[in-house]
Parts: structure tokens; sequence; C-alpha cells
């Protein structure tokens, strides 16, 4: 008899075991699907205003903007590393195109002044 009680107590652990460990198990699965769509919004806002930072920069050529000339390929370079290049910004080849304009604008200038 006394076996027979600690056989039940034993189930009964097991089962109160397995369940909060299933439990925690659904807890953790539910709350991973659920901060999915949470960081792909996120990256879709920060993907946005990096896209809206470049462009600016972009339509400020061919004059360019001295925070656009020191800070945006650093900027970029940061996020991109960041978010594992997954943003427009990290591969769309803008931010070159940007310092390639700012360099033959400054080429132009310079050659100006001195003819």
């Amino acid at each position: 008899m006394v076996t027979t009680k600690k056989a039940m107590v034993v189930v009964v652990l097991m089962a109160v075991l397995g369940s909060s460990v299933l439990v925690g198990a659904i807890s953790y699965y539910n709350r991973t699907s659920t901060a999915t769509p949470n960081v792909i919004e996120n990256q879709s806002v920060l993907n946005a205003r990096l896209n809206t930072i470049v462009d600016f920069c972009m339509n400020s050529l061919p004059k360019g903007v001295q925070a656009c000339d020191n800070q945006l390929k650093d900027l970029v370079s940061q996020v991109c590393s960041a978010n594992n290049g997954l943003l427009d910004a990290c591969h769309n080849g803008k931010v070159n195109l940007y310092y390639e304009a700012r360099s033959a604008q400054q080429s132009k200038s310079v050659y100006n002044k001195t003819h």
C-alpha cells in the first residue's frame, strides 16, 4: 500500500512537471510568433526612415549637404551592420552614387576655380 501511494505521488509530480514544461513551451512559442510581426514592422519602419535620409541626401545633389557628406556613409554602414544588410540602403547603391556625384561636383568646382 505504501508503494502504491509513492507511485501515485511520483505519477502526479511527473504530470505536474510535464504540464509545466508543456505550458512553458507553448508560451515561448506564442511569444516568438507574436514577436516576429513586431520585428518585421520595426524593420519596415527603420527601412523607410533610412530611405528617407538617403533620398534627402540624393535630392540635395549636386550641391550636397555637409551632414550627408560627413555622416551618410557611416550611418548607413552602422545601421546595415546592425540589421544584417537587409535594408534597401544596404544594397541599392544610392549611398555610393551620392559620394560619386559629390566627388564629381567638387572636382568640377575646383576645375572651374582654377580656370
